[in-house]
């Protein structure tokens, strides 16, 4: 009898390890922010939305600025700068553009546009936006642009990007990043959307990064709710144990 009761009150112990590595895990496969709010974001601010898409907002969608300065290791200081809306973003380390003469600080902008190149073999699931900085990005030192793209459209695969009076090319991903965004890391700035290969059957809503974490979510959901019978079981064990002595 007393065997038996240290197998019950081992086996929550047990359960409750893999409860706690289940959750590490799915914290781990998630970026920054993702559990900061699951539900769809505003409604996208279109400049002009692809065919068949609905425009839910009349909203215009917002531009945005920001300037960094020279930090006292003689670099420029890391940051972020961002639409006023929240959609379209640009990140960036200590001394990811060249210094200024004199130490001068670096404007950045983004802005929206409503006229660009026609995509070739891609459809966009994003408005465009133009980022623009006073001094070049340092080689070796790519940004992240992330944008973000409405919840009724087919979700992006990639990041494109054009300079002005040239043509699009495709800049890839950088992985998973929170539900109803995609991010690229360039070389250089330039004028991005978010797009997907034409004819390629897309998902629409959030993109397929967030599957992992939601089933590692759900696992641990089972490996809680699994460990409750053998609690109960457990007390039952010890309160025979005390009955026996």
């Amino acid at each position: 009898m007393v065997l038996a009761a240290a197998r019950l009150r081992a086996r929550p112990l047990a359960l409750l390890a893999a409860a706690v590595v289940a959750y590490a895990l799915a914290a781990w496969a998630v970026a920054p922010g993702f559990y900061d709010g699951i539900a769809p974001p505003q409604p996208y601010r279109w400049v002009s939305p692809p065919p068949g898409v609905l425009r839910i907002t009349d909203q215009q969608p917002q531009a945005g600025q920001g300037t960094v300065r020279v930090g006292a290791q003689g670099v420029l200081d890391p940051g972020n700068v961002f639409t006023q809306d929240g959609q379209a973003a640009l990140s960036f380390l200590p001394g990811s553009f060249q210094v200024p003469a004199g130490n001068a600080p670096v404007s950045i902008a983004i802005q929206p546009q409503a006229t660009y190149p026609a995509p070739a073999g891609f459809k966009l699931s994003t408005n465009v936006y133009c980022i623009t900085s006073s001094s070049p990005v340092v080689p070796g030192k790519d940004p992240l642009v992330t944008l973000q793209y409405a919840t009724n459209v087919t979700a992006p695969t990639d990041v494109y990007e054009y300079a002005p009076g040239g043509t699009w090319q495709k800049i890839g991903s950088s992985g998973s990043t929170a539900p109803y965004y995609v991010a690229a890391r360039p070389a250089a700035l330039g004028c991005f959307a978010g797009g997907y290969a034409a004819g390629q059957s897309g998902s629409s809503g959030a993109s397929n990064g967030v599957t992992l974490p939601v089933v590692a979510g759900l696992a641990v959901a089972v490996v809680v709710l699994a460990a409750v019978p053998l609690l109960i079981l457990r007390r039952r064990g010890a309160r025979e144990d005390d009955e026996d002595e």
